[in-house]
């Protein structure tokens, strides 16, 4: 029993780490909040101002979570998907010269499938319409939710096993 209570208060420790990496991010929350709207709009998004040299702070944030399928074409599935009935996916956008000033919703990839020989990639068309806030998966705030309901969870279990141990002592 001992034994099972240093494994949860383990487990609790890292749950608080992972809480607070977490907690990191919600500073980022608006700028999430900014893409995400974007995608659902449908809409590109002018990161920055190329003749210049600048981007934005979501241009830098992109530029940060991007991840590059090919020459040209990039996606962000660390930062933001959308459950859809075709699975879980993320958007896909058009980033000439992969400079991150601006980018051109193309398409929506599967998740599961992205790294498959068979990429499962959707037409903006078919998926844009269930593109929706209510669909989105993955964010921060879900993150931290659950990772408190499991910290909870840990928590009352740890003071259940605790209890047994001192009834049978």
């Amino acid at each position: 029993m001992d034994g099972e209570i240093e494994s949860s208060n383990i487990f609790l420790k890292a749950l608080r780490q992972i809480k607070q990496f977490i907690q990191s991010y919600l500073p980022f929350a608006p700028l999430i909040e900014e893409f995400a709207n974007h995608v659902e709009r449908g809409a590109d998004i002018e990161a920055g101002n190329s003749f210049r040299g600048l981007l934005t702070a979501l241009g830098e944030l992109l530029n940060s979570f991007k991840e590059i399928i090919k020459d040209g074409l990039c996606w962000f599935p660390r930062l933001m998907r959308w459950q859809t009935s075709k699975g879980e996916v993320s958007p896909v956008f058009e980033d000439n010269g992969n400079e991150g000033y601006y980018y051109r919703l193309k398409s929506y990839m599967d998740i599961h499938t992205s790294h498959a020989v068979t990429r499962q990639e959707y037409s903006k068309e078919l998926i844009q319409p269930k593109i929706k806030p209510v669909n989105r998966t993955g964010t921060i705030e879900q993150l931290a939710q659950n990772v408190e309901a499991v910290e909870k969870q840990v928590q009352l279990m740890g003071v259940g096993m605790s209890q047994n141990h001192k009834c049978q002592s």
